[in-house]
């Protein structure tokens, strides 16, 4: 019996977090650059993530490009969509498993499993652990390090035990530092100072020996030079390797900046996590009203004091968020837990009442109404993967341009990014790729050779800029060559031109040069206009596939791969 319900279990996984993982490209920023820097690692870059334009990527710590990259190691050496993407996976599933196994350290399995299943399916903490971003591996640190502090501080343990659940809490701690910095610390110190508040563990400042028993309690005296020693090194060779940009780029404008709505992002309102939370929880956030009526109700929660955990952590970890000028889903995400926990132990304490006040209907229709949301939720996953988001892929994906750009700039010629973004499309363009913003610079770059000694002589730039290099550009023309928003279906939701580099000079009998314009210049700047309106005007997203302007005809008209093999793992 126990080995049919292991296996339920582990299909049940696998076809929320690991089925079609790789079925689609990379589709956001953060994917590609993860494998960029992934495969900067393994291409003996060093320690310090880079981007193919050789740029440090100082955005994040290093920790989930060094998984990418182990994974990727481990498959061959390729950094692929399954590489990007495992780790969050697995971080997801992990993080299923440790809020179960910390019901059972508290003696109510039946509560940690059915938070465990709240939170597995949760929507938008699904759809998280099948995207290549540090949120989930942050959120399954967060969690292992609030279980073992909370199991750690309570009575009747033995010193193994104790020192075993802290020494996993410090390391787990170190491990969110290097994953997203010092948010890393202040969630879970949050979460569980509001915890220790609750339960009455909180001392006044001037009550120093009662401080001092939980310094020794928690074994802050030893963690902290542990934590310290773990991550404090990196960062100090990081930014002493940088000049100082690590502490100004991600220190302070990944940190304070975006914090107190000193950078160029969007700001968000306090409540904003509202909202948010009662989508992204579905459909188990349209239980919290009831829960929470039924928990304070009576006093109830004087009785719970894994509810009144799971409660602080998501209320501590809110309220701090909310605090921060920009916001965003994912953040929210390593509070996701603590509101499983908070779910599974109320209504399971709901259910059993029900069950000894000899309400009949309540037995009966509880564990069925839970049977048929867990199917229902497993089933739309399932058509989402299989039916719903390969429609979207032509549209999305940037592997069939990529392909396209490198049949007429082959390796080891250089392609300019210029004024885009477009990490998907640098990852899958592979080195050497540069990066631009002003005309100046790209007016001059003919001039401007690489290490290598190549000059660039291949450009994209977004359809909407494209329309402007004629009246911008005085040394050099521009020659489209192929776009990815010109095809038979309709065009991508990221239009990109692709142009050659022309010297734009003539000789004079005195031996000076000067730009000049010709007939046949002047159609082509009318033409590239023309094709930036329409790439503006076309719908979006709608699918292009294979079919970028620019391809050849007859058998090679779909370069790279095949549009029946687009959708795999790159």
């Amino acid at each position: 019996m126990r080995a049919v319900l292991f296996v339920l279990l582990a299909g049940w996984l696998y076809l929320l977090f690991l089925y079609g993982l790789a079925d689609r490209d990379l589709w956001n920023s953060h994917e590609a650059r993860a494998g960029m820097d992934a495969q900067s690692l393994l291409d003996g870059d060093g320690l310090l993530p880079r981007l193919y334009d050789d740029r440090p990527d100082l955005q994040k710590p290093p920790l989930y490009y060094w998984l990418v990259a182990a994974v990727a190691r481990l498959r061959g050496g390729t950094v692929d969509a399954w590489a990007v993407r495992l780790p969050a996976a697995l971080a997801a599933i992990l993080c299923v498993g440790i809020v179960a196994a910390f019901g059972w350290g508290c003696g109510r399995p039946r509560e940690g499993l059915l938070a465990a299943v709240m939170l597995a399916t949760a929507v938008h903490f699904t759809w998280l652990g099948r995207v290549g971003r540090i949120d989930m591996p942050l959120t399954c640190a967060v969690a292992t390090t609030l279980a073992c502090f909370s199991l750690a501080e309570r009575d009747n343990l033995s010193r193994r035990y104790r020192l075993g659940l802290l020494l996993t809490a410090y390391v787990c701690l170190a491990v969110a530092v290097l994953l997203k910095g010092p948010i890393g610390i202040v969630l879970p110190v949050a979460a569980f100072g509001m915890h220790l508040l609750c339960e009455g563990k909180g001392s006044p400042p001037w009550q120093l020996r009662r401080w001092g028993a939980l310094v020794h309690r928690l074994g802050l005296w030893w963690g902290l030079p542990l934590l310290l020693t773990l991550t404090v090194p990196w960062f100090w060779w990081a930014d002493h390797e940088t000049g100082g940009e690590l502490a100004r780029v991600f220190l302070w404008h990944h940190n304070v900046e975006r914090g107190l709505g000193g950078s160029s992002l969007r700001e968000h309102p306090w409540w904003f996590y509202g909202p948010q939370f009662a989508v992204d929880f579905l459909p188990w956030s349209l239980l919290v009203p009831t829960a929470a009526w039924y928990f304070f109700r009576h006093g109830r929660w004087r009785a719970d004091r894994e509810a009144r955990l799971g409660l602080a952590w998501f209320v501590a970890m809110a309220a701090v968020l909310s605090c921060a000028r920009y916001k965003r889903a994912d953040y929210l995400v390593p509070a996701y837990p603590g509101a499983a926990l908070f779910l599974g132990c109320t209504l399971l304490r709901w259910y059993r009442e029900g069950m000894a006040g000899g309400r009949s209907l309540l037995p009966r229709a509880a564990p069925i109404g839970l049977a048929v949301v867990l199917a229902a939720v497993c089933a739309g996953w399932w058509a989402r993967v299989t039916f719903f988001l390969p429609p979207l892929e032509p549209g999305r994906e940037h592997r069939t341009f990529a392909a396209l750009v490198r049949h007429h700039a082959p390796r080891p010629e250089p392609v300019v990014l210029f004024r885009t973004e477009a990490h998907v499309l640098a990852f899958h363009l592979g080195r050497p790729v540069r990066s631009l913003v002003f005309w100046e610079e790209l007016d001059r770059i003919t001039l401007l050779s690489d290490a290598n000694g190549k000059a660039p002589h291949f450009v994209i730039m977004p359809a909407g800029i494209a329309r402007d290099w004629a009246r911008c550009l005085g040394r050099v023309r521009l020659e489209e060559i192929a776009n990815n928003c010109q095809g038979r279906d309709g065009g991508h939701e990221k239009p990109l031109v692709l142009f050659r580099i022309v010297p734009r000079v003539r000789t004079t009998g005195e031996g000076t040069a000067s730009p000049i314009r010709t007939v046949a210049e002047s159609r082509s700047d009318a033409r590239t206009a023309e094709v930036a309106g329409r790439c503006q005007a076309t719908p979006q997203p709608r699918p292009a596939g294979a079919r970028c302007r620019g391809a050849l005809a007859g058998p090679r008209q779909e370069v790279g791969r095949p549009a029946a093999r687009a959708r795999g793992g790159t």
